[in-house]
């Protein structure tokens, strides 16, 4: 990966109703993003996770496996964009994982653009791995950022 920064940053979340189990394992996730600690994030993952990135998104589309999340997605994050984060306002366990809202943040590194754009982010979590990611954001911002639409 880069030495081009891109993390995650708390903002006094608020952790809605139940399973903190799920919660914890998320939050850790997040931790391990903030600290550039990879090797952990491997860990969190099922070997066949299922990420599903919304188009129009920086490494957008669906990716399966923990090695083609790093290669198609974070890669990505860490050359193009400067100072890249995700932070996080809200987790909600729903029993079999927790949805996430927050916003993402940073500069693409091309066009000098800075955007920040709100999601919800579902994750599965399954025998305490992450086995599934869904997104939803606004790609519009992040598209703006990266100079793909007009003014």
């Amino acid at each position: 990966m880069s030495n081009s920064s891109f993390g995650y940053s708390q903002v006094k979340p608020v952790i809605v109703q139940g399973e903190m189990e799920n919660i914890e394992t998320i939050k850790t996730m997040y931790d391990a993003f903030e600290k550039k600690d990879y090797d952990a994030i491997r860990q969190l993952f099922d070997v066949n996770i299922e990420w599903n990135q919304m188009k129009g998104f920086p490494g957008g589309g669906q990716h399966t496996g923990v090695d083609a999340v790093f290669k198609k997605v974070f890669d990505g994050f860490g050359k193009d964009w400067i100072n890249w984060k995700a932070t996080i306002l809200r987790y909600f366990d729903t029993g079999e994982g927790v949805f996430v809202i927050g916003f993402y943040e940073g500069t693409y590194v091309t066009t000098g653009k800075s955007m920040k754009s709100d999601f919800v982010c579902e994750y599965k979590v399954k025998d305490g791995k992450i086995a599934e990611f869904n997104q939803y954001t606004d790609t519009f911002l992040i598209g703006q950022a990266m100079g793909l639409t007009k003014e």
